[in-house]
Parts: C-alpha cells; sequence; structure tokens
C-alpha cells in the first residue's frame, strides 16, 4: 500500500480549505475539523479525512445544515433532550456531551437525548471528553444509513451503530469503542482505499452473497448475535426512547427531526459514587494485572482498551499521518487538483 505522510496542522488547513465555501458556523467547523483530524491521529482512519466527501455532498444537499442553531427540547434535573438543527454530528454530540459533563457534575448522572442529527464520527472521542472530567461516559448512535444485517441475515435491517465507554484513570483513560458490525462500514471503504482484501465475515454483496471484496460490500455482518442485539438496542434507544423510530423505518432521503440521526450520551461523575483517588487507584490496578496476563504469543503485548491508539498518536503526531495515495486521488477528483496539491502533496 502506497501512503503519503501528512503532518496534523497540514491536514487541519487542507480541511480548512475544503470546508470554507460551506460558511459553516465556527462553532461548527472548528468541532468537525479537530474530531477529523484527531479520528486520523489516533488511527481510526475510517472516520478521519476519509469521510469528507459525503460531508461535502451532505452540505451542498442541505442534509448538513451549516449554521445550526441546537435548542433544548425538554430538561429535567438528570436529564436533557435536544435538537440539533441537522447540525454537523461531530458538532451536535460535542455540545450534548458538554451538557452532560454540567449536568453529571450537579447529580452525579446525566443523560443527553440528540435528534436531527448527522453522522457523528468517532464515538470514543466523546466518552474521551466525559473521563477528561473525571466522569464516566458512555455513547452511542444510530446511522444516517442502515447497513446491517441481523445476525442470520443476508439484508440490512439495522445500523452499524456505534458504542462507547470511557472511564478515568487520572492519566490515559480506558476508552472502548467499537462498532456493531464485524467493523465498520467505514473501515471497509478504508481496506478498498488500501487496495486489501477483507477479511471473510466483514461484509456480503447485494445479492446476500459473502464476498472478500470491499467495493462489493452492500451489506455490512455483524460482530456474532452479540453485535447484532447491541445494534439493534442502540437503534431502540436513539430511536423511539427520543420520539422518532428505529432506524430502519426513518426515510434516510427525507432529513428533518423525525428522519434525522440520534444519539444518546450518558456521564457519570465518579466523585459522587466513590473516592475519585482510590477509584484511579483500582483502575490502574486492574490495568497492571490485566497487562501482567501470561500471553498467548510471547511477542504480542497485551493491551488494554484505548492504548492502541494512545500510541498510534504518539507516532502519527511525530512522524504524520499516513493517508492512502488511492485516497489522495479520489479526493482530487472531487475538490480539484489544485487544494490537494496545494497542501497534501
Amino acid at each position: 500500500m502506497k501512503t503519503l505522510l501528512v503532518q496534523p496542522s497540514t491536514l487541519h488547513s487542507f480541511l480548512t480549505q475544503v470546508f470554507k465555501p460551506h460558511l459553516l458556523s465556527s462553532e461548527a467547523q472548528t468541532a468537525l475539523i479537530n474530531h477529523l483530524v484527531e479520528a486520523n491521529l489516533w488511527g481510526i482512519d475510517s472516520h478521519g479525512v476519509q469521510q469528507i466527501i459525503g460531508y461535502d455532498k451532505s452540505l451542498k444537499s442541505g442534509r448538513i445544515n451549516p449554521k445550526p442553531e441546537i435548542k433544548v427540547i425538554s430538561e429535567r434535573p438528570s436529564l436533557i433532550r435536544i435538537d440539533a438543527d441537522a447540525a454537523p454530528g461531530q458538532y451536535a454530540a460535542k455540545v450534548a456531551m458538554e451538557m452532560a459533563i454540567v449536568k453529571a457534575g450537579k447529580t452525579g448522572i446525566a443523560v443527553v437525548g440528540v435528534t436531527n442529527s448527522n453522522h457523528f464520527g468517532v464515538a470514543g472521542y466523546y466518552t474521551r471528553m466525559a473521563t477528561e472530567a473525571g466522569m464516566i461516559g458512555f455513547a452511542t448512535t444510530d446511522t444516517n444509513v442502515v447497513d446491517l444485517a441481523p445476525f442470520g441475515g443476508r439484508i440490512a435491517k439495522l445500523g452499524n451503530n456505534a458504542i462507547s465507554w470511557g472511564i478515568p484513570t487520572g492519566n490515559q483513560p480506558v476508552i472502548i469503542d467499537m462498532a456493531t458490525g464485524a467493523v465498520s462500514g467505514g473501515k471497509v471503504k478504508h481496506f478498498a482505499y488500501q487496495g486489501l482484501e477483507i477479511p471473510l465475515g466483514w461484509g456480503l454483496t447485494a445479492e446476500g452473497k459473502p464476498t472478500l471484496n470491499p467495493e462489493e460490500v452492500a451489506v455490512n455482518i455483524p460482530a456474532s448475535y452479540k453485535g447484532s442485539g447491541l445494534a439493534f438496542i442502540s437503534d431502540l434507544l436513539c430511536g423511539p426512547l427520543l420520539g422518532t423510530t428505529t432506524a430502519m423505518f426513518k426515510n434516510k432521503a427525507i432529513h428533518n427531526a423525525e428522519n434525522g440521526t440520534g444519539h444518546l450520551f450518558l456521564v457519570l461523575d465518579v466523585a459522587a459514587w466513590t473516592d475519585i483517588e482510590k477509584f484511579y487507584q483500582e483502575v490502574q490496578k486492574a490495568i497492571n494485572s490485566l497487562k501482567e496476563t501470561p500471553r498467548l504469543e510471547a511477542e504480542e503485548p497485551i493491551y488494554y482498551p484505548g492504548e492502541l491508539e494512545k500510541i498510534t498518536r504518539e507516532q502519527r503526531l511525530q512522524n504524520g499521518i499516513p493517508i492512502p495515495l488511492s485516497l489522495i486521488e479520489t479526493l482530487a477528483a472531487h475538490f480539484g487538483g489544485n487544494i490537494i496539491s496545494e497542501y497534501l502533496i
């Protein structure tokens, strides 16, 4: 696979120019661009710069509102529901998690639900926000497209929904962030950009046949019956619980409060539940014990959730972010060669 190494600051400048014609509000643009760069830094390339063609199309079509007015629909002591006004999902979700953190600091627990939003990117971005405040965070979402077959099925009925938990440690947090499919749809596309076959069990063709070719994938396969069940639960939490419907019944061609993407966030203030320093000590003790587990393969270290992303971020801050040349060619075809040559080549 041929790649080009791009510095994070260069990628940030490139994305600023890409989104400039859309005249996003400064808050929405900052949230979106910072999120995309961090996704690439963490090695979650499926949710980084690779996503911008879809966002560009959604901004042009009106699916994404460049100047949203996010508003609170209803509120109780530990609960907020907000309408995102078709905001970029990264902006709506950031605002929602910030609200949840503030409210949890007062009550010990908070839940914030979001409707009328869009694809929110990396779920772990938001649970990490909670950990930085010394809190436990949970995030899930439905998706802009129904692309996951239920376990044993061959057509899509579910969203390949993301689920994340974040646990603070006083240092590097524990962050689990996963698709409910075998992998995210974006990862399948990233394999295509790399010119790689996908493992059997990642995707089905439009005819419902297993395939190794990422270009042929029309339906994602769940991560066993467990992933299928979790995807269904996320669809229920981010649809009916928030006053809309499950993703399989949403008309994704229409973007309004009933059919837009939904998110759900939960935050627990550790200090309201227990002594936070003792909590940190116990979590770190568990991490240390986990990593000392006798290995099946002596050369393969045992990582706690989020550790690989931490290592990848440190490496990419130093060496640059690898972007497949085929992705750069696709970006040039969409945005024009001039902006690509100015920033990425």
